[in-house]
């Protein structure tokens, strides 16, 4: 073999790093999942391919100072990626199947339509609300652009259709984020002089986030979680990555 061929061990990286690129990009139109696995699994593949010549590089030492920066940039942000991938896969296994509120996230509606992860996030709802018949629900969600009814709205059509009273829904139509959602909602909650227990729903990559800002709105929560679609699932949880790094340095 040449020694300008690649070897297996490369040809499988990089082979595996392609079917990556392609999987978190199986989403309608581009987002910061799409564009942080991009970056992420194209440097894998570059670096791969040009392994020969970063590696002339340490012969200079220029060469050797440029590599040891960038490779220990790169071990931190890998390492972030595992802490944060860790405990995203901790809080998504810590399901509660009782609760006196439920606080369902908001997420994307087109028009008056919940997106169908919408719908997944109101089903695991339906079933807390179904098996605890005297919790109340706040549906907590802003509108958007291209949404024409907010998201909280829709949430509470949708659990009115099926069989969950007004009585028991608190709409929290205002909030733009993850962290409004929950602070909002607990000033909804202490104006009502609720105090007992609290489970979020949410899809699973989500619920590591959640919980961090449910802890700075003064709130303990459970949690029960929504299963993301495999399709879209790399996607979300690398997106979820920037927006947990997001959190941690605004704190």
């Amino acid at each position: 073999m040449s020694s300008k061929k690649l070897r297996l061990p490369q040809i499988i990286i990089a082979a595996v790093a392609m079917v990556g690129l392609v999987w978190v990009n199986l989403v309608l139109k581009p987002n910061a999942g799409s564009l942080l696995g991009t970056l992420l699994f194209g440097g894998i593949i570059a670096m791969t391919l040009l392994w020969r010549r970063i590696a002339g590089l340490w012969k200079r030492t220029s060469g050797r100072i440029l590599i040891i920066v960038l490779g220990g940039i790169f071990a931190a942000g890998l390492g972030l990626c595992v802490f944060f991938s860790v405990n995203m896969a901790v809080y998504a296994e810590r399901d509660c199947d009782s609760a006196d509120c439920v606080i369902v996230l908001g997420c994307q509606v087109r028009g008056e339509t919940p997106t169908p992860m919408l719908c997944d996030r109101m089903n695991a709802a339906l079933e807390l609300l179904e098996s605890n018949p005297e919790a109340i629900c706040v549906v907590s969600g802003g509108q958007g652009p291209q949404e024409h009814i907010s998201e909280a709205e829709a949430m509470r059509r949708y659990l009115n259709e099926r069989g969950i009273a007004d009585e028991r829904i608190i709409p929290e139509p205002s909030s733009t984020s993850t962290e409004e959602n929950l602070r909002f909602s607990a000033k909804l909650l202490a104006e009502r002089g609720f105090n007992g227990s609290i489970v979020v729903v949410t899809n699973e990559y989500h619920q590591y986030r959640a919980d961090i800002y449910a802890r700075r709105a003064g709130l303990r929560v459970g949690h029960h979680s929504a299963h993301t679609a495999l399709r879209l699932f790399p996607n979300q949880w690398v997106r979820e990555w920037g927006a947990l790094a997001v959190a941690i340095l605004t704190r």
